[in-house]
């Protein structure tokens, strides 16, 4: 009896504290996600009419049942002592994405250069593609020019206009001048550039501005270039193909290089440093 009288403090005490966790019976279709605080605790199925949370602490917390494509519904419960029970009713369709109701518009970047120019006598007319352009100081930054090929001629009074066809390159800044007592255009490049070398098959020999390199990687490149054309050789055994490219104030010329037959011998083109 004595025994009895100390154990049956603690059953009591035990059973207390067992009846003090909360179950939870959410009430739904099979194949859900159940969370409660945020934390995921199972998915529903038909054995369990749902899904049966046992064992949750007292107090406060939220339930919340997700299903793919629909928004989420969320339940906020306070346990006490008898179990709890939570009916999902139907879901409602989740608002489509931007990216499916707005399709995503490429935004479009034209790719443009400038032209430094500067013109002997000082003072004269500037013409861009037959736009005009004053000229009263000793140089001026014609931008916003789109690649390729541009006309620029240059006329002052008593002397003949002379004209010269310009390319732009994106990024580019492209010197020019307008000598007028001698009756030139020149293309003035400044700077310093870079050159990167592709070639098929990968391993050939570069000779450019007095060196000699063996390229054995897919590109070679080569820095701190001065601006201006410059001639380039690319050879494997037996056969060499040549060249001329323009190295361009903070710009990489990319040159492609094939050997192959029926490709292209070289194709160039240009991109910021």
């Amino acid at each position: 009896m004595k025994f009895l009288r100390y154990v049956l403090p603690l059953l009591l005490i035990s059973v207390s504290v067992v009846a003090f966790a909360g179950d939870i019976q959410v009430l739904c279709e099979p194949g859900l996600r159940v969370y409660v605080d945020d934390e995921f605790v199972g998915t529903s199925s038909t054995r369990e009419d749902g899904l049966a949370v046992v064992n949750i602490g007292p107090g406060k917390h939220v339930v919340r049942v997700e299903k793919d494509g629909f928004l989420s519904q969320s339940f906020e419960v306070d346990i006490l002592d008898l179990p709890i029970e939570v009916k999902v009713g139907e879901f409602s369709a989740a608002p489509p994405s931007n990216a499916e109701t707005e399709p995503a518009v490429a935004e479009v970047k034209q790719l443009v250069g400038s032209l430094v120019v500067t013109s002997v006598p000082q003072n004269c007319d500037v013409e861009i593609d037959g736009k005009a352009e004053s000229k009263d100081e000793p140089q001026v930054v014609i931008g916003g020019l789109a690649t390729g090929e541009h006309t620029i001629s240059f006329s002052k009074s008593g002397y003949d206009t002379i004209s010269s066809v310009i390319e732009v390159h994106a990024g580019a800044e492209i010197n020019v001048r307008g000598d007028l007592k001698s009756g030139k255009v020149e293309v003035v490049h400044k700077g310093r550039g870079a050159i990167r070398v592709f070639s098929s098959p990968m391993h050939c020999t570069v000779r450019f501005m007095g060196s000699v390199k063996t390229k054995s990687r897919t590109s070679l490149k080569m820095k701190q270039l001065p601006a201006g054309e410059h001639p380039i050789t690319v050879s494997i055994p037996g056969r060499d193909l040549s060249t001329t490219v323009l190295i361009m104030d903070k710009m990489t010329t990319v040159l492609e290089v094939s050997f192959v037959k029926g490709d292209e011998p070289f194709v160039v083109s240009y991109e910021p440093k």
